[in-house]
């Protein structure tokens, strides 16, 4: 069973990346902008503020430790001068209290870096339908049953590519070879009608079937 790309055009929602590093910047651009949403890049929380004005709502990417305002003085900018955009905040090394502050400061939710693609755009996705004031993401039922028609194997691929596991990792864990498990990657992506990796995360998002990060 083949579904062609369904679901990628609600892919509106507006992604703010504002983070210091460069590098990371970069890959938060080309993981959201290679599944269809429209991203801009901040090297700074101070750049961001003042851009906010000429900007489209949209689901703010946040490093917490930025040069000069940190993450939690532009969180609290952003509501004071009302803005109700979800945050999602990004940090090195992640501890309750730093959680804590973040929550009261408004974001959405706390990831620790390095992120699992999978998780982000989650997370995004929930957030891009907390913005468009809809109760939760809205699951596509043709791609829940491509996903559960799946082999087995196939799933089990699947779950090591949502948790970001590499092909060795997952051959040796699963007990064969690696030749096998690019097979069955390039099986699934031919079934859910994905032309990326990035796109085959998100539409395993929107079907909403459970799977989840490996821990």
């Amino acid at each position: 069973m083949r579904v062609r790309n369904v679901g990628l055009r609600m892919m509106q929602t507006r992604v703010y990346i504002v983070d210091g590093d460069p590098g990371i910047r970069r890959e938060l651009r080309r993981t959201f902008t290679s599944t269809g949403y429209l991203t801009r890049s901040f090297a700074s929380g101070i750049a961001f503020l003042q851009a906010c004005t000429r900007l489209p709502a949209g689901c703010v990417i946040l490093d917490l430790a930025l040069p000069g305002s940190g993450g939690v003085e532009v969180m609290r900018e952003l509501a004071a001068a009302g803005y109700r955009w979800p945050v999602i905040v990004l940090a090195e090394h992640a501890d309750r209290a730093k959680a804590q502050c973040a929550l009261h400061a408004g974001s959405v939710l706390f990831l620790q870096k390095p992120i699992r693609a999978a998780e982000l755009l989650a997370a995004v996705l929930n957030a891009g339908a907390a913005l468009r004031g809809e109760g939760g993401p809205r699951h596509d039922g043709a791609l829940s049953r491509a996903v559960t028609l799946l082999t087995p194997r196939e799933q089990e691929v699947l779950e090591a590519l949502l948790g970001s596991e590499r092909i060795k990792q997952t051959a040796a864990r699963l007990g064969i070879a690696e030749s096998t498990v690019k097979s069955c990657r390039m099986t699934i992506k031919r079934k859910l009608g994905a032309n990326s990796t990035a796109q085959l995360i998100q539409l395993v998002m929107r079907a909403g079937v459970g799977f989840g990060a490996r821990t």
